[in-house]
């Protein structure tokens, strides 16, 4: 019932799960996701696609606290979107662990 793919993985999880959670992976792929929908929303003020939104960004913003904002939450993305990976590599190892302690 478990293919070799998933036994691989259980093998692989048991070992990684007592490591402590940073894994940089997970963390750099979340972070370049985050930057690059930063630099779209950029992009996108700096061409004026929406009229309204530009004149208000225009008329109380510095661009800097644009980039501080961006970068911000880039790395809260990257942290959410590292510890997410983490506990679905967990659930799947529950799962299959599950499932060998059934048969």
């Amino acid at each position: 019932m478990i293919d070799a793919d998933e036994e691989k993985f259980y093998q692989q999880w048991e070992k990684d799960r007592m490591l402590p959670n940073f894994k940089r992976k997970p963390f750099l792929k979340g972070l370049s996701l985050s930057l690059l929908f930063g630099v779209l929303i950029l992009v996108i003020s700096e061409i004026g696609w929406y009229e309204r939104a530009s004149m208000i960004a225009n008329m109380s913003s510095n661009g800097i606290w644009m980039i501080i904002a961006i970068v911000i939450f880039s790395f809260g993305f990257a942290w959410i979107y590292q510890q997410f990976t983490f506990e679905m590599n967990e659930q799947r190892f529950q799962e299959i662990k599950h499932l060998k302690n059934k048969k």
